[in-house]
């Protein structure tokens, strides 16, 4: 498999192209596998006269601005290194789009796939996550060490591919419904494995529910056979709840034994504190309509208090990550 990534300056002139400007990929001999070999070529800048907000902030710019490889042969050494690797895997759709724009508009032969993989709508759908999900976000998520900076295409598509070892096929090969918005969720293919309930785990005290929604202990549920950690990306909160009281729903996965409901019960204490219990329950009838119900309710999007203002700059400066 080559998890690939690119760079790109959509310029602010009239020529309608994503210009390219680096590639990067890594091998891996399987989804989650050990990285094999890299890829990287930086590729000189020729059809805008300017950089636009997201490319001026690429920490590699001057290595694009600076070399001497045009486009074509870029894709010509990349085309080498893929050799007979048929199978890719990206974050997002919109790499590839850039690459078969960017092919056309320089008459270079189209890269031949087989099959590309989207890690973000996988992880997206293994999450319960109606809205794409930042790589960086993934990253923080999964505790992965973000050692190399961000927006660097072999960076990415080291940090995607690490990504890949909490994936699982059936999550590779879900294809989001865009024409059903509102309830593209309705089955949830939870896993059928056999399980005893287990103790629900306590979170809080917090100051207010918003960060006890945001807290670790809340976004970190145990798979509960084998008690692997999964991670909750997005909360659906209950409707029609008293005051003082959230009864909160997510789904999310273990890379093992498939997907889960659980269960965030808030509730606000005499002092204005707020606690909680997190559990999986059996996903009987009741839950699942439980959920479906709070689908129609309010969301809650997480985010992790540990974030520093780093990580915050790099998600807005650009446009998919």
């Amino acid at each position: 498999m080559i998890v690939l990534d690119l760079e790109w300056n959509r310029g602010y002139d009239r020529t309608p192209l994503d210009e390219i400007i680096q590639i990067g990929a890594v091998r891996t001999a399987e989804l989650g596998g050990p990285v094999l070999d890299t890829f990287q070529a930086y590729i000189r800048p020729v059809v805008h006269k300017k950089f636009d907000r997201g490319a001026k902030q690429l920490p590699d710019l001057r290595q694009s601005r600076e070399s001497e490889l045009s486009f074509a042969e870029a894709m010509e050494q990349f085309r080498a290194w893929c050799g007979e690797e048929r199978e890719f895997a990206l974050w997002g759709g919109d790499d590839l789009s850039a690459l078969t724009k960017n092919c056309e508009y320089w008459q270079v032969p189209p890269l031949e796939i087989g099959r590309m993989y989207n890690f973000q709508t996988a992880l997206a759908w293994l999450m319960g996550a109606d809205q794409q999900i930042a790589l960086w976000r993934a990253v923080d998520y999964f505790g992965i060490s973000d050692t190399f900076d961000f927006h660097n295409a072999l960076n990415d598509a080291m940090y995607t591919a690490l990504i890949g070892r909490w994936l699982t096929q059936e999550s590779l090969e879900y294809v989001p419904d865009h024409r059903k918005k509102k309830h593209r969720r309705v089955s949830l293919r939870l896993s059928s494995a056999p399980f005893v309930c287990r103790p629900g785990q306590a979170v809080g005290p917090y100051p207010t529910a918003e960060p006890a929604l945001d807290g670790k202990s809340s976004r970190r549920p145990a798979c509960p056979v084998c008690g692997r950690r999964g991670c909750v990306a997005q909360w659906r909160l209950a409707p029609g709840t008293e005051r003082g009281v959230q009864d909160c729903y997510s789904v999310f996965s273990c890379g093992v034994h498939g997907r889960f409901l659980c269960r965030l019960e808030l509730t606000r204490q005499g002092d204005g504190q707020w606690q909680g219990l997190l559990s999986v329950p059996e996903a009987g009838p009741e839950l699942v309509q439980a959920y479906l119900t709070a689908c129609e309710g309010g969301v809650h999007n997480c985010r992790h208090a540990g974030t520093g203002g780093r990580k915050r700059k790099r998600r807005s400066s650009r446009r998919r990550r």
